[in-house]
């Protein structure tokens, strides 16, 4: 093997050990980010009739 073969793969090494931390942060934020989205996307699109039946249970009356 390459003197210069080897010193490429220990750079690449070095850089993808410094910067993986700051790469898993990033993907964990974006995940967190598309998760609260979809969330949000998905309590829009449920339809209202939800709510008369909470109220209903509010009152007592439990049918």
């Amino acid at each position: 093997m390459d003197c210069n073969v080897v010193s490429l793969v220990l750079a690449f090494a070095a850089a993808a050990r410094s910067f993986a931390p700051d790469v898993w942060f990033l993907v964990r934020r974006l995940l967190g980010a598309g998760v609260r989205i979809g969330a949000s996307t998905l309590i829009e699109q449920q339809p209202s009739t939800a709510a008369p039946a909470a109220a209903r249970l509010k009152e007592g009356d439990g049918r």
